[in-house]
């Protein structure tokens, strides 16, 4: 099942109660049997372009951060994800964060293809306990046009097996292979997912980091 809540307010502490109050719902509502997964994480209020078709570029501080856009997410990230107004997981956003990132430029990663970043995130009093109690991290969907852009910004290929790749190696638990191609083909997106998928499995063979990361 699918589903989202978009917005619930402009005040971050506000937004954080009536968050906790939304996913403990669906918690009791499906007797844990529905996950509740937080986007976009850490915050997309203040990016300046449309995240789906360019990497945006916040240029806050990470005080700035937890003041307002990480607010709402420490909310319900900050204890074990047994407790029930505990999201499950968090979807990392593509967008560059000058608080975890520091100068930006053309080549940096947004932070859900970055491990650096990433790591910062996830090594935060706020997510670290809920990180090391089970919480599962999704990347956003990897064939948006922002991603393709990234890789190659004349948009003339995509490296299905090096996206799939760099958004693990990043964090990222669960990979979204949305749209995940050149054009909106459903038989081109198949291909690279099987392609991917593959690649995967000769990489766990053959490389015992990244079987130890996938067993981890």
């Amino acid at each position: 099942l699918a589903g989202g809540l978009l917005a619930v307010g402009g005040d971050p502490f506000w937004v954080g109660q009536l968050g906790k109050a939304f996913v403990a719902g669906v918690h009791r509502g499906s007797e844990k049997r529905i996950a509740v997964i937080a986007k976009n994480f850490p915050g997309l209020g203040s990016s300046d372009r449309d995240v789906r078709d360019e990497i945006p570029t916040v240029q806050k501080s990470l005080e700035q951060l937890k003041q307002i856009e990480l607010a709402p997410f420490f909310a319900v990230t900050r204890g074990s994800v047994e407790d029930p107004t505990t999201v499950d997981g968090l979807l990392m956003s593509h967008i560059r964060y000058r608080g975890f990132q520091g100068n930006i430029r053309a080549s940096t990663r947004p932070v859900s293809l970055d491990p650096q970043a990433y790591q910062a995130l996830m090594t935060l009093p706020e997510t670290s306990a809920w990180r090391n109690s089970g919480g599962i991290t999704f990347s956003d969907s990897l064939g948006a046009r922002s991603v393709r852009r990234f890789y190659d910004p004349l948009e003339s290929s995509f490296n299905a097996r090096r996206i799939a790749q760099e958004a693990y190696v990043a964090g990222n638990d669960v990979l979204v292979l949305d749209s995940f191609g050149q054009t909106k083909e459903w038989p081109e997106q198949l291909s690279n997912i099987k392609d991917a998928i593959r690649f995967f499995q000769t990489r766990y063979v053959e490389d015992p980091n990244f079987a130890a990361r996938v067993d981890d």
